[in-house]
């Protein structure tokens, strides 16, 4: 019996990542190319297309053995009618009946997700939440996204704005949101927000890279940056810990890189925010998947759900 793959698509506003997953949950080959011109939709359904058609031949499989597709975006989607509500970085998509649309290119069923409830898929069944029915994933990047899985399956609510972690509001006044809120966590730890504060500590144009190196050198200034990057996130972690209650809190994404003096600060705050009865139980764990969470998650999105039917 011939192998059966799933396709899974993470959409970034600058890259397209993709991967083939076998039913076993491994992945088989990936892919990346430019999203640059994905407002127009015909160019984006044809684009994903060819890059299917491509790793397929490359790595000598065939369209029969496609089961399904996974695509994980940037912004809020409709999981049940396959419609995109917003996307952040690509114009013309709201309130988008992709999955619909997408069937003029594709002979198998499509899926789509918000792009962190796959990385939260993906670590919860393969990665640093393996194992556990209740988990909390951030992904800290641009912005900050987070997915919740809760009795082993992804929480997304009614509204489609589940564990939304990166607008949970850290402080009573604070910057105006994109989202239409203030204070929230995003404002503060996105990666343009840290970006601007270390040039302001370093009065030089600074990579957070090297603030993450300068803390391993033992940089009081970087220290301190990456200490209180974490205790602010730490705070609004607990939030979600003291309501839900997860067994693991994972933290990926780029700004995860700044490694030990991010993740003590975090773990210290969680504890110190965190119901007595929960302190202990709590593990805050660092993403295991890297950069193929998403496609991965994707992918998997497509394999439960088909094996669902």
């Amino acid at each position: 019996m011939s192998q059966r793959l799933f396709f899974g698509v993470d959409v970034g506003g600058t890259f397209t990542k993709t991967a083939l997953v076998s039913d076993k949950n491994r992945l088989l080959a990936k892919s990346k190319f430019s999203s640059f011109g994905f407002s127009d939709k015909a160019f984006f359904a044809k684009a994903l297309q060819a890059n299917l058609l491509s790793i397929l031949s490359q790595n000598k499989f065939t369209l029969r053995q496609l089961k399904g597709i996974g695509i994980g975006l940037p912004g809020p989607v409709d999981f049940q009618r396959g419609v995109v509500l917003s996307l952040t970085n690509i114009r013309g998509w709201d309130r988008f009946h992709l999955a619909a649309y997408l069937k003029k290119y594709f002979s198998v069923p499509v899926f789509i997700e918000n792009d962190a409830n796959c990385m939260c898929l993906a670590e919860s069944r393969l990665g640093a939440a393996r194992g556990a029915s209740y988990a909390l994933c951030l992904t800290l990047g641009t912005g900050v996204g987070g997915g919740l899985i809760l009795d082993k399956e992804l929480y997304r609510s009614p509204f489609f704005l589940g564990a939304e972690v990166g607008h949970i509001p850290v402080t009573l006044d604070g910057p105006r949101c994109s989202c239409g809120g203030r204070g929230c966590l995003e404002r503060f730890v996105g990666n343009r927000s840290l970006s601007a504060k270390a040039r302001g500590i370093f009065k030089k144009k600074i990579s957070l890279e090297q603030v993450s190196l300068l803390a391993a050198k033992g940089d009081p200034r970087a220290l301190k940056f990456w200490q209180e990057a974490g205790r602010t996130i730490g705070l609004a972690v607990s939030a979600i810990v003291n309501c839900f209650n997860p067994e693991v809190v994972v933290v990926g994404g780029g700004v995860a890189q700044a490694g030990s003096p991010l993740f003590a600060s975090i773990r210290k705050t969680v504890v110190q925010h965190s119901m007595k009865q929960l302190k202990s139980r709590i593990k805050v764990k660092k993403a295991a998947l890297g950069n193929d969470a998403g496609v991965l998650g994707a992918a998997l999105l497509a394999k439960e759900k088909i094996e669902d039917r």
